[in-house]
């Protein structure tokens, strides 16, 4: 395993390569700056960091990736996902077939705004 040095420069380059600034990465994993900082210097060890950039721990750690599709979950898709595994199968299947009508009528209007495109063209 690498030590937090390591770690700390991974958070600070994905702070950098998706413009967060240390104030605002503080505030949303609730830490004070000064510990955030601490973290990236290598001088603290890290801490819900991975949860806030939508990466794993392991990416966070510098370890291979293990063999899963290239998801990225938004924190909102994160909790919804956590609320959808709650629910029995009954409520898990509800939502299934909610999200694939609403999908299809998505495709499906999309579909007529096309064909309306052509024949206005």
């Amino acid at each position: 395993m690498e030590d937090e040095t390591n770690i700390g420069q991974r958070i600070y380059d994905l702070r950098v390569e998706r413009d967060v600034q240390q104030g605002e990465l503080a505030e949303a994993v609730h830490l004070h700056q000064s510990v955030l900082n601490r973290i990236e210097k290598g001088t603290r060890p890290a801490r819900d960091i991975a949860l806030y950039f939508g990466v794993s721990a392991d990416e966070l750690l510098g370890m291979p990736p293990r063999q899963t599709d290239d998801l990225r979950l938004t924190p909102i898709e994160r909790h919804l996902l956590e609320k959808f595994r709650f629910l029995d199968r009954r409520g898990q299947s509800m939502v299934r077939h909610t999200i694939e009508n609403e999908y299809d009528f998505l495709l499906d209007e999309q579909a007529a705004e096309r064909e309306q495109q052509k024949r206005d063209a």
